[in-house]
């Protein structure tokens, strides 16, 4: 039993690779490239650190949120002239709204499946256009340099944390997606793009780019293209949730009038 203690700890310590967190960041060179020349898995420290940020930004949104919603709060002007059924309809759905379900629970899975979705999606597509490409280069490779490459999406959250801290408010409107507005599924795919566009996006390339030529082995043009492609594949997929969501919000705000004109 002593002998298999002794032999899991640092087998645990070997996937947690805390000394690489600040100099990914500072020394972006040199630090990539211990990680792409690493022949096994070392993705799990950055995603554990992102999940971790991601968490405490939806727990400090969650009151927030919910007073929003319930200060916000306003009756219809025709209120009175609903049905008993409709007045019951519209409290209960305004009062589900500003249950921990909708401002805590949604949120916090939504941003964590968000998270590692992700990464495990842009590494496959990064490790099949470069494979296409000609590169032989082992898929568990990409997996690590995607997960590092996220790192400075970890300085974003903790950004966002202060911010909500100080002006006690939610970001509406990420990345450049305050540009747009979102009306109709067009405007609300185009807020998608926009939304996942900024200066830490923009860092996230570019650890990507210096990562991934010597990791598959090809040209600078190919590696990079086929990273070009693979991250626009990626920003439109993401997208894809800003849409539905749009689309939803335009069916239910469409209802809501339909029901309030034959009430």
């Amino acid at each position: 039993m002593a002998n298999e203690t002794k032999t899991s700890q640092p087998e645990i310590q070997n996937k947690l690779h805390f000394e690489w967190l600040l100099p990914v960041i500072f020394q972006p060179r040199k630090t990539i490239k211990q990680i792409i020349e690493q022949d096994r898995p070392v993705w799990l420290t950055p995603m554990l650190f992102l999940s971790g940020v991601a968490i405490i930004s939806s727990l400090i949104a969650w009151p927030i949120k919910r007073d929003a919603i319930i200060n916000g709060f306003t009756l219809p002007t025709d209120f009175q002239y609903y049905s008993t059924d409709q007045q019951a309809q519209f409290l209960t759905a305004q009062a589900s709204q500003s249950s921990i379900l909708f401002t805590f629970i949604f949120p916090v899975v939504g941003a964590l499946v968000g998270i590692w979705l992700t990464w495990f999606l842009m590494s496959s597509i990064l490790h099949m256009a470069h494979f296409i490409s000609g590169s032989s280069t082992d898929k568990h490779g990409y997996f690590n340099l995607v997960a590092w490459a996220m790192s400075p999406l970890i300085l974003r959250e903790i950004i966002r944390i202060i911010a909500m801290l100080i002006s006690h408010s939610t970001i509406s409107a990420a990345g450049l997606s305050g540009f747009v507005t979102a009306t109709g599924s067009g405007g609300g795919f185009l807020a998608g793009i926009l939304a996942q566009i900024d200066i830490f996006f923009i860092w996230e390339i570019i650890l990507l780019l210096i990562g991934v030529v010597p990791l598959s082995g090809l040209s600078r043009a190919k590696s990079w293209g086929a990273t070009a492609i693979t991250l626009v594949i990626m920003v439109l997929l993401l997208a894809i949730p800003h849409l539905v969501s749009n689309m939803i919000s335009g069916i239910s705000g469409s209802s809501s009038s339909a029901s309030r004109s034959m009430g």
